[in-house]
């Protein structure tokens, strides 16, 4: 069974990032590992890590559907909002400097996607098991992307790593009666 719009974007998000954020690639970062749906990490987890889970909205309101689709069925308008998370190893001397570098990777990265040139080059994402898929808006998946300028912090208990969050927010449209197909 194929997975849900939501869950194979995040899939693909989160791959872009592995394979995009290398050295060999011209960033400063390899991403060592990469987790959903996680808020912290701990002591063996290594190091650059990023997470990536929906940010908190405690006080949004009820979504209305975004109208009909040409076959008359149910569709809903999203801003879905992710929260992308990255901890380092720090320099005990300037702790967080480590972390604006590996937001600013992360953030390059993930711009890149909505980029003419991920078009113009043919980018793609390698998912196992499965042919590359084009890259460009998350395979066609978003129609748009917000990238808020994010923040750094020092160590802050559970943590004991320096680290990034910003949040990303997601434009797309999903079936309300079939959140399972992609288009």
């Amino acid at each position: 069974m194929k997975d849900s719009k939501r869950l194979r974007t995040l899939k693909l998000l989160s791959q872009w990032i592995v394979q995009e954020v290398t050295l060999a690639n011209g960033y400063k970062h390899d991403i060592a590992e990469l987790i959903r749906g996680q808020g912290y990490i701990t002591d063996a987890t290594p190091l650059p890590c990023v997470s990536i889970l929906e940010a908190p909205l405690p006080d949004r309101g009820r979504l209305v559907g975004g109208g009909n689709d040409n076959s008359g069925n149910a569709k809903a308008n999203e801003r879905w909002v992710l929260l992308v998370q990255g901890w380092v190893e720090e320099d005990p001397r300037y702790p967080t400097d480590a972390a604006y570098e590996l937001m600013a990777d992360v953030k390059k990265a993930v711009a890149k996607l909505f980029t003419q040139q991920a078009l113009d080059d043919g980018l793609t994402i390698k998912m196992e098991g499965e042919p590359p898929l084009r890259a460009y808006y998350l395979a066609g998946l978003v129609n748009d992307i917000e990238i808020e300028p994010g923040t750094v912090r020092p160590v802050e208990h559970p943590n004991e790593k320096a680290f990034f969050w910003m949040r990303v927010i997601l434009k797309f449209t999903e079936r309300v009666n079939d959140p399972y197909a992609y288009t």
